[in-house]
């Protein structure tokens, strides 16, 4: 009896390090990632960090946006989850801050998924300072508080360091995620959604275990 328990346990051991192993043979440097030539410091150094660069008018971001909710419920504890706006596309600035405002209100799980749909569901012309103060009254934000944030120094050194980063980090385009600052998930190599985030994960592990 013993025999055969030891045999077992063998068994699961090497089925679980065949699994990592084709785990890890699956994912490959420079097709389904590649390392920064510029690497940037985390929010929170004590998890590994997953930045989002996105923006409002994208309208891949916004197809994207229930596939990050899913993996956001379910993504491990020691991973810090961040988004990070761009400024490099047309109309992206005020888009940018109405993000920043949200941040500053504590109000990104109210405002940030109403704020997709209005744009692209609902093709609300949120591009400007006035339309988005307009937007934001309906969760009990005034004008007058949304453009005092909206062009504060605590958000413009915000939009200002989005920019920095997106620029360091040559972001090719939008949604793209960096792992700990140090790793680009290729996108365009990567057949699905699911397979998207089993790269994050398996980067955040990566990450976690050599760190």
């Amino acid at each position: 009896m013993l025999r055969i328990v030891t045999a077992l346990l063998l068994t699961l051991g090497l089925a679980t390090t065949a699994c990592a192993e084709e785990q890890h043979s699956r994912f490959a440097l420079d097709t389904h990632y590649k390392i920064l030539d510029v690497q940037g410091t985390v929010d929170d150094p004590s998890k590994v960090e997953v930045r989002e660069f996105f923006s409002y008018g994208c309208p891949h971001c916004y197809s994207l946006e229930p596939a990050v909710d899913n993996w956001l419920k379910e993504k491990p504890e020691f991973i810090n989850y961040v988004r990070t706006p761009v400024l490099f596309l047309r109309n992206a600035e005020p888009m940018a801050r109405a993000y920043y405002v949200e941040e500053a209100l504590g109000k990104v799980d109210e405002i940030h998924a109403p704020l997709f749909d209005a744009i692209h569901k609902h093709r609300e012309p949120l591009f400007s300072e006035p339309a988005l103060a307009n937007f934001f009254r309906k969760y009990g934000v005034e004008p007058e508080q949304f453009s005092k944030l909206y062009s504060s120094f605590g958000v413009s050194t915000k939009i200002r360091q989005a920019d920095a980063l997106s620029r360091d980090y040559k972001i090719p385009g939008v949604p793209n995620f960096v792992v700990n600052g140090k790793y680009l998930v290729l996108r365009q190599n990567l057949k699905n959604n699911d397979e998207l985030f089993q790269v994050i994960e398996y980067l955040a592990n990566k990450e976690k275990t050599d760190g």
